[in-house]
């Protein structure tokens, strides 16, 4: 008796549930936001990208490099050729050898210097062609978002940034510059040298574009800026 009216008690339920779900109205799903800030770095980079070089090679914000065939030049390249008794990148030869081939002005490769690498160069670089271009579009856009809302803090100028799709990563924190709060921005990418400067002023902030050396190991927190020509006279 105790399991039948168990039983009776769980089909009760259900037809409840089912004639709820019969008047219920139906719940309509909201399409997926893109939460995560690296997606959103990459397609904020892509569509800067896109409006300084709208003919370039372009991999739609994913972050993939784009194909050798979609690089200008590709159509001109041909083939290398191999001699009788030569054998391509990669082959074994006939000792069961891969050879390393080198190109015909390839030297014997130098004597290790025991002398250390002289320290990358820590002066800013001119930014030129399409990367003035970004660094500019960047600056517009950021200077924009932070027209006449105040910016009191390092704190709330980070905030700021990530809102416009700045992941922390590419945020550094400056000494403040006679007391108002200073980031750089580090827009390297693939090879690039765009940065930008960010210092609160007034209800905005003033944003300076300029350029980085492109090495990793060059921190964009170090980079020497180059004074403008009226204080350099100075």
């Amino acid at each position: 008796m105790l399991l039948a009216a168990l039983v009776c008690l769980a089909l009760s339920g259900c037809g409840a549930q089912r004639a709820l779900g019969e008047h219920a109205p139906a719940a309509v799903a909201a399409p997926p936001a893109v939460s995560d800030p690296e997606l959103r770095y990459l397609e904020l980079t892509d569509s800067v990208l896109r409006a300084c070089a709208p003919d370039g090679p372009h991999d739609g914000g994913k972050g993939v490099p784009p194909e050798p065939e979609d690089l200008p030049g590709w159509e001109d390249a041909s083939p290398p050729a191999y001699g009788p008794g030569e054998t391509p990148p990669g082959a074994p030869d006939a000792d069961g050898h891969i050879p390393v081939p080198l190109p015909p002005d390839a030297t014997a490769p130098p004597e290790s210097d025991p002398s250390p690498a002289p320290p990358p160069s820590l002066d800013e670089v001119p930014l030129a062609g399409v990367e003035k271009c970004v660094g500019d579009e960047h600056a517009r856009r950021v200077r924009e978002a932070f027209g006449n809302t105040g910016t009191a803090s390092w704190r709330t100028m980070r905030e700021k940034l990530t809102a416009l799709d700045y992941p922390t990563r590419v945020i550094h924190r400056m000494p403040d510059r006679a007391g108002a709060p200073r980031a750089r921005v580090d827009l390297r990418f693939m090879g690039g040298h765009a940065v930008l400067e960010v210092t609160a002023r007034g209800a905005g902030v003033l944003v300076e574009p300029f350029g980085a050396p492109e090495t990793e190991d060059v921190k964009v927190t170090d980079v020497r800026r180059t004074p403008p020509p009226a204080a350099a006279a100075r």
